[in-house]
Parts: structure tokens; C-alpha cells; sequence
């Protein structure tokens, strides 16, 4: 019997999936020329031969990457 609540793994990952849609939202508004420049300065793999919607998908992955990163940089 499920009672609807959600154990702190599913919480946690409610809000990363709601900080990336969020981000993905921010991404489909630049064009795809904006999108290349900013995979070429996040050195993104492959991504001469990614469509509009490939380079959403990986600079949404490859800056959650750097933001983990960098925490501890400005952390430690």
C-alpha cells in the first residue's frame, strides 16, 4: 500500500528534475549557433555533430558537471 509520500531519494530527486527542466527551459530559448559556442566552451564531445536539441541535452548535463566542480572550489 503506497500512501503517496516520498522517501528523501524521490525528494531529492523531484527538485534536481525540477532544476533541470528549468534549465533546459532557459537553453531552448537560444539558437543553435548560442548553443555551439557555449558546448565549444564547456568542451562538450561530439557536439560538431549534435542537433539543437542534442546540445540542449548536453550542456544541461555537462553544467550540472561543472557546478559540481566548482563547489568545492569555492567551498573548500
Amino acid at each position: 500500500m503506497d500512501s503517496g509520500a516520498q522517501g528523501p531519494a524521490e525528494e531529492g530527486r523531484g527538485s534536481l528534475d525540477a532544476a533541470r527542466q528549468r534549465g533546459k527551459r532557459e537553453l531552448q530559448k537560444l539558437g543553435k549557433a548560442e548553443l555551439y559556442q557555449r558546448a565549444t566552451e564547456l568542451e562538450v564531445p561530439g557536439r560538431s555533430k549534435m542537433s539543437r536539441e542534442d546540445l540542449i541535452d548536453a550542456l544541461a548535463r555537462a553544467g550540472r558537471r561543472r557546478k559540481k566542480s566548482t563547489a568545492c572550489w569555492s567551498a573548500c
